[in-house]
This record gives structure tokens, C-alpha cells and sequence, in this order.
């Protein structure tokens, strides 16, 4: 994959990654019921979460086809990551209260995560139907004009 065609694929990611935590967080706020109130400085977390995840799925670039064996190897540590990250962040805000915000942090990760790859896996496959429908137009064609 191309460094840019990379880029552009983060960028997305970063979006998306945004969105979840906003929703995980707004659910686990809901589930908490922690009477504090949020200070100004709260509105920039998800911000802070997404920018390192984002930074984190960095160890899946490559300049050159990857296995399927080294692709998944590579989603699982971007997974560990992405799970420390999120954690550690957590933990330094004071926010892993018990054990039950802990699993409810750790779940959330995880099912955005898989969201997210999810959908990048339903895109990507949508677009090489598209272009193998393409090569196969094109091949016609070629087989008509011979």
C-alpha cells in the first residue's frame, strides 16, 4: 500500500475511531452514574484517545503486500496496543474507578476495534469487486477487438 493511499485510510480511521469513543463513552457514562461534573479539560479526551490509537495503527504499514498470516499478527498487536493505550490514558485521568469501569473500557475498545476493521474489510472488499469487475470488462473487450 502506498504511504498516501495509507494516510488517507487513517484519516478515515481516525473518524471513525472518534465517533465510537464518543458513543462508548457516552454509554458508559450513562451505565456509571457518576455524579462528578466534567471539566473543560474532559471534552478533549476523546480527542487525546483517538490521536494515539490513530498513532498506534501505524505498526500496520507496510510498503509492501503483506500476508495474511503478517496482517493479522499485525491487527492483533495493534489491538494490544491500542487496548494499552486506551488504558494507561484511563488510569492517569483517574478514570478506572473499579473493576467494572475497567471491563467496560476494555469491551468498548475491543468492539470498536472490531468495528472498525470490520467495515475497513466490507469497503476494501467492495472496491476489489468493483476493480475486478473492471478487469474482466476490459478483458472482454480485448477478446472482442482480437
Amino acid at each position: 500500500m502506498e504511504l498516501k493511499d495509507f494516510i488517507k485510510k487513517l484519516f478515515w480511521s481516525f473518524l471513525m475511531i472518534q465517533a465510537g469513543i464518543n458513543i462508548a463513552i457516552g454509554v458508559i457514562g450513562l451505565l456509571s452514574h457518576t455524579s462528578n461534573s466534567l471539566s473543560p479539560a474532559a471534552f478533549f479526551m476523546p480527542f487525546l484517545y483517538d490521536f494515539f490509537c490513530s498513532l498506534v495503527s501505524l505498526v500496520t504499514y507496510s510498503s509492501k503486500e503483506l500476508s495474511t498470516r503478517n496482517l493479522v499478527l499485525r491487527k492483533i498487536i495493534q489491538l494490544v496496543l491500542v487496548e494499552a493505550v486506551v488504558l494507561i490514558i484511563t488510569y492517569m485521568v483517574e478514570a478506572l474507578v473499579s473493576t467494572t469501569m475497567l471491563a467496560a473500557v476494555s469491551v468498548s475498545v475491543f468492539m470498536i476495534f472490531l468495528l472498525i476493521n470490520l467495515t475497513d474489510y466490507l469497503l476494501s472488499k467492495a472496491q476489489a469487486e468493483k476493480l475486478t469487475e473492471k478487469l474482466k470488462t476490459v478483458n472482454q473487450v480485448r477478446k472482442a477487438d482480437l
